[in-house]
C-alpha cells in the first residue's frame, strides 16, 4: 500500500489502540490527529510506526510528558504539532516550544516552524536549568561527571559557562578523537531514579552541554546559567517611535521583565506602567508575537531564546 499521509481529525479517537493499526502501513509519513480525545500515548507506541515523519496531536486531552517522551523513541519522527494541550497551558508558548523541543532530540519542525541549531541549543540549555531546580537535596556532585583521563585542562567559561580548553584532547591517526567520553554517574537513591523516569534526555543533554549545569538548584536559578547572554532585538509599536529601527541588545537570561521594561522606557520613551511586552522566537517575526506577562520572572523562564524579538507596545 502506497498511503503517505492519513487525516483523521475530529473524529472522537480516545485510545492510543485505535490508532495502533494504522503504524503497519509501511508508507505512512504524516498522521494528522488534531482534535480528537487522545488523553495518552503508551510506552512502545512507536514501535510500529516506522517510518511516521511528521504527527499532528493538536487540541488533544494529553496532560502527561511521559507522552511527549514517548514521541522521542520514534524512528523517523522529525516534525510535530503539539499545540493547545492541557500539558502545557500553564506555561507561556515560548517556554512550551522550548522544553518540547529539548525532549524530542530529532525534531526539526514543531508547530508549522524550523527548529534551527541555535533554538535547539538554547532550548536544552532552558530545559536542563529548569530540571536542575528539581535535584534532590544537595544537589548533583561534581563527581558524578566522570571526565576521561586526558581530558583538556580548563581555565575558565565561555559566555554560556562551558569550560574553555587550552590542551585539545587526545587524537587517533585521522583526527578522530581516540579518547574514552565524559559520562554520568546518576547517584543512587529513589529520589535520582524518579528524577531521570520524569527526564528521560537528561543524563545525555547534561553531559553534552557540559558540566556547568551540575550546580544545586539553588545555583543554578542564580549563577551563570541564568546569566547567559541573550542577543534580543526590540522595537516599539507607539505612535511616536514606530518609524525607529529596532535596537539590538544583549541581556542576560536572568534579567526579570520588570527591568527590561526599564530599558525599554530608555530606548522608547514608554512608561513602564504603560508597556505591553511581546515576544516573537527567533524566525517567527512574521507571525502573531504572544504577551510576557509577570514581572518578576525572568527572560529565561519565559522562554526569551536569543535571536527573539521584543515588541513595546503601548497602553491605551
Amino acid at each position: 500500500m502506497r498511503l503517505h499521509s492519513l487525516y483523521l481529525e475530529e473524529n472522537d479517537l480516545s485510545d492510543w489502540a485505535d490508532v495502533e493499526p494504522l503504524g503497519r502501513l509501511p508508507s505512512l509519513r504524516l498522521l494528522n490527529l488534531n482534535f480528537n480525545q487522545l488523553a495518552a500515548i503508551p510506552a512502545g507506541a512507536s514501535a510500529s510506526f516506522a517510518t511516521l515523519e511528521h504527527l499532528m496531536l493538536r487540541a488533544n486531552p494529553i496532560s502527561s510528558w511521559a507522552s511527549i517522551d514517548v514521541l522521542d523513541s520514534f524512528a523517523a519522527l522529525t516534525e510535530a504539532r503539539l499545540a493547545e494541550l492541557p500539558l502545557i497551558s500553564e506555561l507561556s508558548g515560548a517556554a512550551a516550544r522550548r522544553v518540547v523541543i529539548a525532549r524530542l532530540g530529532k525534531l526539526k519542525g514543531l508547530n508549522g516552524s524550523e527548529v534551527r541549531t541555535r533554538e535547539r541549543e538554547d532550548a536544552e540549555r532552558f530545559y536542563l536549568r529548569q530540571i536542575a531546580l528539581e535535584y534532590p537535596e544537595g544537589g548533583l556532585p561534581a563527581s558524578a561527571i566522570e571526565n576521561p583521563p586526558d581530558e583538556p585542562i580548563a581555565t575558565g567559561v565561555d559566555e554560556y559557562g562551558r569550560p574553555l580548553q587550552t590542551v585539545a584532547p587526545a587524537s587517533a591517526p585521522g583526527g578522530v578523537s581516540s579518547k574514552p567520553p565524559t559520562t554520568l554517574r546518576v547517584p543512587e537513591g529513589e529520589a535520582w531514579g524518579a528524577l531521570t523516569k520524569r527526564h528521560p534526555r537528561w543524563a545525555s543533554l547534561l553531559v553534552h552541554h557540559g558540566t556547568h549545569v551540575t550546580k544545586t538548584a539553588a545555583a543554578a536559578s542564580g549563577g551563570v546559567l541564568a546569566n547567559e547572554l541573550l542577543e534580543i532585538s526590540l522595537r516599539s509599536t507607539s505612535a511616536e517611535n514606530s518609524h525607529l529601527p529596532a535596537v539590538s541588545r544583549k541581556l542576560p537570561g536572568g534579567l526579570p521583565l520588570k527591568s527590561l521594561k526599564l530599558i525599554a522606557c530608555q530606548l522608547f520613551k514608554v512608561e513602564p506602567a504603560m508597556q505591553q511586552l511581546l515576544y516573537s522566537p527567533p524566525g517567527q517575526d512574521r507571525d502573531i508575537p504572544e504577551p510576557l506577562e509577570g514581572d518578576s520572572s525572568s527572560l529565561a523562564d519565559l522562554g526569551v531564546a536569543s535571536g527573539g524579538t521584543i515588541v513595546v507596545e503601548q497602553r491605551e
